[in-house]
């Protein structure tokens, strides 16, 4: 009996403990029901996952399971096409917003046609920094990865000589990749957002970056020094800007009509970064580089003050300098053709199918042309003659000088070529400068 008293008790204790819960329970009820009501948020998988099954989730997506705001743009994605309406929208920028734009993205600032050169460089130097540390850091590096260091590093080292021989450089242009991998650059002598004077070499055949940036800054520190740097008040441009042709397809490659678009947006978006406070600009063309400008004034608006065409071998679409417009139809073309230099008679006078167009140094076409012979020039057509327009001490170094700093009254001028017709040679053009003597 004992026994089952013992059970009954128990049974009544469990008994009375259930009836207990469901009191408490059902004073509750109210409470969960109202909870219940609630919308639940929708668990959170907090372990990260793997590239194969999705995208991390981050910041307020790991908190609340949605997505999180996009990110605010930037100063840059407000920046105008327009050359002009870039440079005002530029100086609207707060200190901090121009600091981020460049910090954000160097290589799209440094190419911003209209910002002040000083911006640009800072930009350009900062892209060309960090692509000589990637490149250089690449273990297998392809083709056009090898091009693209051989361009930086032919870039930087070309700065940091101007900086020295020029006591000032800006990098105005930088873009390692341009064309295959050829390059494109632009390196100043002097300080381009206060030069009084400013000038732009366009170089010719053959010319590249990481194979010519050494020379044609060697042409601009010439130009430099000749021009009276001394004062600040000159600066000049070497600009390896554009696709240059080979000898193999100079009279069929569409180089010059490419480059020249390059070219008069560049020289246009200088003008845009000085405003109110223009410089006397000079384009010079050697070479090849004389067709490519030429055609930039006649059909893409150069905005030059004075055009030089050395060595040329024909000054493109344009007929005569009636063909451009502004200054340079009236007075403000030059030429300086060496009577030796081979590359000055490919021209439309001396071969046919007019490859490259007229001589700017006939009388026909309407140029100032000026003394460009060199000491020790050859005694027949060479092809020596045509690379000494910018030795030192010549008189083509000399009177470029002059035109670049707007010293009209300085430049020693010369007798045009002309065309002849004989009755047993037939037509023919006479260089008067043939037999003049060279001190």
């Amino acid at each position: 009996m004992a026994g089952i008293s013992s059970v009954n008790s128990s049974a009544a204790e469990s008994a009375r403990r259930r009836a207990e819960a469901a009191r408490v329970a059902a004073q509750q009820q109210p409470q969960q029901t109202a909870t219940a009501s609630k919308p639940k948020a929708k668990p959170v998988e907090l372990a990260s996952t793997s590239a194969y099954e999705g995208p991390r989730k981050t910041g307020a997506e790991k908190l609340t399971g949605e997505k999180a705001p996009p990110a605010a743009k930037g100063p840059l994605d407000s920046a105008p096409a327009d050359p002009k309406a870039r440079a005002t929208w530029w100086k609207q920028l707060s200190p901090t917003e121009q600091m981020q734009a460049v910090s954000s993205d160097p290589k799209k600032v440094g190419s911003m046609d209209g910002l002040p050169a000083s911006v640009r460089d800072t930009a350009n130097r900062t892209q060309l920094k960090n692509e000589i540390a990637q490149l250089s850091a690449e273990k297998s590096p392809s083709k056009e990865q090898q091009r693209q260091l051989e361009n930086a590093r032919a870039v930087q080292a070309q700065l940091d000589r101007t900086a020295k021989e020029a006591g000032s450089a800006q990098l105005l242009i930088y873009d390692s990749t341009f064309v295959n991998s050829q390059g494109r650059a632009a390196i100043v002598a002097g300080n381009l957002d206060t030069a009084k004077h400013v000038s732009v070499s366009v170089p010719g055949l053959n010319s590249d970056v990481r194979g010519s940036m050494d020379s044609i800054t060697s042409e601009s520190l010439r130009l430099h020094e000749a021009s009276g740097a001394a004062n600040g008040e000159v600066a000049t441009v070497a600009w390896m800007g554009y696709d240059a042709p080979g000898f193999h397809n100079v009279a069929s490659d569409n180089a010059a009509e490419n480059g020249a678009k390059l070219l008069a947006a560049d020289v246009a978006g200088i003008r845009a970064s000085r405003e109110g406070n223009q410089p006397h600009l000079t384009v010079i063309g050697h070479s090849y580089g004389s067709t490519t400008a030429s055609i930039a004034a006649d059909k893409n608006g150069l905005q030059a003050d004075d055009l030089v065409l050395i060595g040329s071998p024909g000054a493109g679409s344009a007929r005569s300098v009636k063909d451009y417009d502004g200054p340079l139809a009236n007075g403000h073309v030059w030429s300086g053709s060496a009577s030796r230099d081979l590359v000055s008679w490919l021209n439309g006078s001396n071969l046919p199918g007019d490859p490259l167009g007229q001589d700017p140094s006939e009388n026909k076409f309407g140029a100032n042309r000026f003394t460009a012979e060199a000491k020790d020039r050859g005694n027949n057509s060479n092809m020596g003659d045509h690379s000494k327009y910018y030795n030192e001490g010549s008189e083509s170094l000399a009177n470029i000088a002059d035109i670049v700093t707007g010293n009209y009254g300085g430049v020693d001028r010369a007798q045009q070529r002309y065309g002849e017709h004989d009755w047993w040679k037939g037509n023919r053009v006479i260089d008067p400068e043939v037999k003049r003597a060279v001190e």
